[in-house]
């Protein structure tokens, strides 16, 4: 029988469902069958289809006289690039980044004596007239180029490109400005600067990541965890849509919350000699463990990139949607 629908989850005290409500929807045997399934990022034939919907979209854009003068460059990100996708979810991202810098100041730092120490000036240009014409350019020449029935500019950040010839999945063209994140280390005296990229949105918010320190401690953990740590995040992902067509959750969190809840878990949780379900149910039950102790600093637990509060007050995601999903996956999971 299938589990019982749930759209709250608010602390420990609700793991009464995970004993109540605790008969799998299959057995052991067809758990460990799916995951050794999921858990496989694409073939190289499918790696080589994805990519290509990003090559020619970036040759495209590279050709363009107006973003060469401006000085941007092409980077790869989001899942795809992290290794993280699962198969048949083929969406790719490339950033346009733009030199211009936005500057974030940590508490303690003057922005003024900042500015000297690393020599920046205003260049006189606003940052909504170079996003506007950074988006406007992109999302003209790609459809002069593709189509404009291919070319969505319609979104908040990105701009979606579709049905590219020869390609699966779709690309996400981020237009972004450089991000220079300023602090003062602990028990030091000089200033010191994290790089990230900053995304002006249609509706004047902004947006602060760090892509390649997301990359890089991913790709660390990956080894630390004995390459498991990737293909638990691409189970857990897969095991989301599972829980829909089986009517535990009705709605989706973000892959990229997935991906982090995963990765708080310790590594030696992830390399214990035993076979899938064991080990995806202990990380599950662990990542759930971590984010609901008592007296829990939010800002404690960072993203990937090791930078910015994982459950800050400008994330599209609460701690407590956190936990509803994990209990809902260990719900899922059953025990057998």
């Amino acid at each position: 029988p299938r589990p019982e629908k749930t759209s709250d989850f608010t602390g420990l005290g609700s793991l009464s469902l995970l004993e109540s409500l605790n008969e799998s929807v299959r057995r052991r045997s067809s758990w460990n069958d799916r995951f050794t399934h999921w858990e496989k990022a694409e073939s190289t034939t499918e790696t080589i289809a994805i990519e290509r919907g990003r090559s020619v979209v970036q040759g495209i854009l590279e050709a363009n006289q107006s973003l060469r003068s401006e000085g941007v460059r092409f980077v790869p990100q989001g899942s795809f690039t992290n290794r993280t996708n699962v198969r048949n979810e083929a969406d790719i991202d490339l950033r346009v980044q733009h030199p211009l810098l936005r500057i974030e100041h940590e508490a303690g730092v003057d922005p003024a004596s900042a500015s000297n120490a690393y020599g920046y000036y205003d260049v006189g240009r606003t940052y909504a007239q170079i996003a506007g014409d950074m988006r406007a350019t992109i999302a003209a020449e790609l459809k002069s180029s593709l189509g404009k029935s291919y070319v969505d500019d319609s979104g908040k950040k990105a701009i979606r490109v579709k049905g590219v010839t020869g390609s699966r999945g779709e690309v996400d063209v981020v237009p972004c400005f450089t991000l220079h994140h300023i602090y003062i280390p602990q028990g030091a005296y000089q200033y010191e600067r994290i790089e990230g990229v900053a995304i002006f949105g249609l509706d004047g918010s902004w947006t602060l990541n760090y892509p390649d320190q997301h990359i890089a401690n991913g790709r660390l953990k990956r080894t630390t965890t004995n390459h498991q740590f990737k293909r638990i995040v691409r189970i857990v992902k897969r095991m989301q849509s599972d829980m829909i067509e089986h009517g535990v959750i009705t709605e989706r969190v973000p892959s990229f919350l997935v991906e982090c809840l995963i990765y708080l878990v310790e590594d030696h949780h992830f390399v214990m000699n035993e076979d899938r379900y064991d080990r995806v149910k202990r990380v599950l039950n662990r990542s759930l463990e971590i984010i609901s102790q008592p007296g829990l600093n939010l800002n404690y637990y960072p993203e990937i990139n090791g930078i910015k509060p994982l459950f800050g007050i400008k994330q599209a995601w609460t701690v407590e949607k956190a936990r509803w999903f994990l209990a809902s996956a260990i719900r899922h999971l059953g025990d057998c």
